[in-house]
């Protein structure tokens, strides 16, 4: 729902924020989980992680497509 399906510059960009300020955020607080360890917020992280892995899998497969192979020559 919070994704945006446009093809804009401005929609890419909101789409990646919305993948690195949950993985942002959580690598600032993780030093205190190890302090005061929240299991299920730790749980959680990796649940959202293997979510967007498998999102986003799909965009680094297709890179290894040969139409995007880049010649400098």
């Amino acid at each position: 729902p919070w994704r945006d399906n446009g093809n804009g510059w401005k929609n890419i960009l909101n789409n990646l924020r919305l993948i690195i300020q949950p993985f942002t955020l959580f690598n600032l607080i993780y030093p205190w989980l190890t302090v005061f360890p929240i299991p299920q917020l730790a749980l959680g992280f990796f649940k959202l992680q293997s979510i967007i892995y498998s999102l986003t899998s799909s965009i680094f497969i297709s890179l290894i497509h040969p139409d995007f192979y880049f010649s400098s020559a």
